[in-house]
C-alpha cells in the first residue's frame, strides 16, 4: 500500500526503507541488489522481534529470529559490508520508524546488543561452513556423475554442526550452480528430532530421575523456581527443561542475561515467602484446549494427550504437568540457589537445594 501510495516500483524504494537502502549502496563493495534488499527486510524485521521481547535460540520465534540475522549477516558478507555498520544500519532505522514504533526508541540499547551478539556467534563459524561447502562442490565436481545436487547429508552437517538454516545453504548452493536434497535433509532432521525428544521424555515426567519423597519436594518447588523467575524476570521468561535427583533440582529457562546478584536473591526469597505461606497444591483434569484458556503454563504442548492434568499452588502458578507434588509447599523446607549459569544461547540454568 505504501508502494502504491508513494508511486514506487518496488515497496523498498518507499520510505520506510529508503534511507537503510541508500546506506547500503553506500558502504557495499559488490553490488547485489537482491542482497541490499535481504539485509534491509531482515534487519528491520530482526528489530522488530527484539524489540517485542524475542531473542535468538533454536526454538520457536527465537529460531526464527536466529535465521533472519543469520542470512542477513551473510548477504553483508556478500557486499563487503564491514559489520561494524550494524550499529549505523540499526541507528537508521530507529530514526525511520521510531515514531511510528517507539519501542525501538525504548529498546535501542538492547537491539543492538542481541543482533552483535548473535552475529559475533555466527561469524565464528560462517567460515568454517563455508570452506566445508566449498570441500562438497569440489567432491561432486570430481565425480563423473556430472549432478548438480548437494547431498541432504551436508545440508545437515552444516546446519548441526555450522549453524548454516538450510535456506542459507540453499542460496549456497543456488549461487555455484546446484540444488540441494531437501528431502534426505528433512528424513535425517525428522530423526533428530525424534532422538531429541526421546532424550527429553524426563522432562514431560517432570524431570524426575527417580520417584523418591525428596524427588517430589523437588518437582514442585521447580513450580514456585518457574514463577518467582517470571516475576522477577519478565512473563517471557519460560521454562526450557529441567531435572531432577534426590540430591538437587536443576532448571533451565529462556533468558537474554546473566542474573544479578539481586535478582537471584529476589527469586530465592519469592520461593521462600511461598513455602512459609503453607500454599495448597491442587491438582484436575480438564481438556487441553480449556487448560490454556485458563491460563496454565506448559512446555511442548504438542507432546501432552486432549485431557491434561493441572497443578495449581495457590494463587502464584498453574501449570500442566504429569506430578507427582506434595499437598502444601509448607512441607518443602528451604529453596537456595548454588550456582546460575548458561546452557546454551538464550538459555540459562538454575541449580538449586531444599535445605
Amino acid at each position: 500500500m505504501t508502494m502504491l501510495l508513494e508511486g514506487k516500483e518496488t515497496p523498498f524504494d518507499t520510505e520506510l526503507f529508503s534511507d537503510v537502502m541508500d546506506k547500503l549502496k553506500e558502504l557495499q563493495k559488490e553490488d547485489y541488489i537482491e542482497s541490499r534488499r535481504i539485509v534491509a527486510e531482515h534487519l528491520r524485521s530482526s528489530m522488530m522481534i527484539i524489540a517485542d521481547g524475542g531473542r535468538p535460540s533454536n526454538l520457536d520465534r527465537g529460531y526464527v529470529l536466529r535465521r533472519l540475522i543469520r542470512r542477513m549477516i551473510r548477504h553483508m558478507n556478500k557486499l563487503q559490508i564491514d559489520l561494524n555498520e550494524l550499529k549505523t544500519l540499526i541507528d537508521i532505522n530507529v530514526k525511520a520508524l521510531g515514531e511510528m514504533y517507539p519501542e525501538l526508541i525504548k529498546n535501542r540499547e538492547t537491539i543492538e546488543q542481541v543482533i552483535i551478539e548473535e552475529k559475533d556467534k555466527f561469524v565464528k563459524t560462517l567460515a568454517n561452513g563455508e570452506k566445508e561447502f566449498k570441500k562438497a562442490i569440489e567432491r561432486l565436481e570430481n565425480k563423473e556423475s556430472g549432478e548438480r545436487i548437494i547431498p541432504g547429508e551436508v545440508v545437515f552437517k552444516l546446519y548441526d554442526t555450522y549453524g548454516f538454516p538450510p535456506e542459507v545453504t540453499a542460496e549456497l548452493a543456488k549461487e555455484n550452480g546446484y540444488e540441494i536434497d531437501m528431502k534426505a535433509f528433512n528424513e535425517l532432521f525428522k530423526k533428530h528430532q525424534e532422538k531429541s525428544r526421546a532424550g527429553s521424555e524426563q522432562k514431560f515426567k517432570g524431570g524426575l530421575a527417580e520417584t523418591t519423597e525428596e524427588t517430589i519436594k523437588y518437582h514442585t518447588a521447580t513450580h514456585l523456581l518457574n514463577a518467582a523467575i517470571k516475576k522477577v524476570i519478565g512473563k517471557d521468561a519460560h521454562q526450557r527443561g529441567s531435572n531432577i535427583t534426590v540430591d538437587r533440582m536443576r532448571f533451565d529457562f529462556n533468558c537474554d542475561h546473566k542474573l544479578t546478584d539481586e535478582e537471584k536473591k529476589k527469586i530465592e526469597d519469592l520461593v521462600n515467602e511461598w513455602i512459609k505461606e503453607g500454599l495448597p497444591v491442587t491438582k484436575e483434569e480438564m481438556k487441553k484446549e480449556d487448560a490454556i484458556k485458563s491460563g496454565a503454563e506448559c512446555m511442548f504442548i504438542e507432546k501432552y494427550p486432549d485431557i491434561v492434568t493441572v497443578y495449581t499452588i495457590g494463587n502464584v502458578s498453574k501449570e500442566l504437568c504429569g506430578g507427582p507434588h506434595v499437598k502444601n509447599t509448607s512441607e518443602l523446607g528451604t529453596f537456595k540457589i548454588k550456582k546460575e549459569e548458561s546452557s546454551s544461547s538464550g538459555v540459562r540454568r538454575i541449580k538449586a537445594v531444599l535445605q
